[in-house]
């Protein structure tokens, strides 16, 4: 390919790269803003004595964020240990369903086996981890939405405590959809894929969603016409190859 064919790729390039990053980040304001609704309804004295009935002020702004984002299945606050009166875990997290958008009911007894443990999960473990977002999915959320999500989640802090995440559940079918809208002028094949190499979206039918990369396009640079990083926290890549 010549140089001015090359600039004109790049280019291309760089808009979609800017436009995929813009779709992403705007998921983070209603997180941000969910997280500072939390941080401000806790008293620093209270954590740890803090029951059900003090967050209830938070529930109507949740289902107003359901109700206005359709692409959005959950939304709401998941509790560090040690933050509610004498639980371990706790969720206020409200869900879209067919019959209308209600309260998301969990076994979170600790004694019991079926517990919903959500400490270790990606989402929530990592969100603690880096003190900032994480993007985690698609993956099925068989004790929680019961089918595909993504799951997006922002740590909520109290002075310099962290007592849990901002979270949402997001439509990957609704996802996929809007980044492929982003990659359709690109001059080639482009693919969005996780750090694991799993395509999330794509602007051809070379390659499907779910599909497993051989080798992630960082690693590989030379195989693609343009690849980068997308929006550090989502831990996903764009890269765009030459026609099949």
């Amino acid at each position: 390919m010549t140089d001015v064919g090359m600039t004109a790729v790049n280019e291309a390039f760089g808009r979609a790269l800017d436009a995929v990053n813009a779709y992403l980040n705007h998921w983070l304001e209603p997180l941000g803003l969910l997280a500072d609704e939390v941080s401000a309804a806790i008293e620093p004295a209270s954590v740890g004595s803090l029951r059900d009935e003090d967050l209830a002020g938070l529930a109507e702004g949740m289902i107003r964020q359901l109700e206005a984002s359709p692409d959005v299945i959950g939304h709401g606050f998941v509790a560090a240990p040690d933050v509610m009166s004498g639980l371990e875990h706790y969720l206020l997290w409200f869900q879209r369903r067919t019959n209308g958008i209600r309260r998301l009911k969990l076994n979170l007894s600790a004694t019991d086996p079926d517990l919903y443990d959500y400490l270790d999960t990606d989402w929530f473990a990592g969100a603690r981890r880096r003190v900032g977002p994480v993007l985690y999915g698609p993956y099925v959320d068989y004790a929680g939405a019961d089918f595909l999500v993504l799951t997006i989640a922002v740590p909520v802090m109290v002075g310099e405590r962290f007592v849990g995440v901002a979270g949402a559940d997001l439509d990957p079918d609704a996802v996929e959809s809007a980044l492929v809208m982003r990659l359709r002028n690109l001059p080639g094949d482009a693919v969005i894929v996780t750090e694991d190499r799993s395509v999330v979206a794509s602007g051809s039918a070379r390659w499907m969603p779910g599909e497993r990369l051989a080798a992630h396009p960082s690693s590989e640079p030379d195989g693609w016409l343009a690849q980068a990083a997308l929006a550090p926290w989502s831990g996903w890549s764009l890269a765009l190859a030459a026609p099949a």
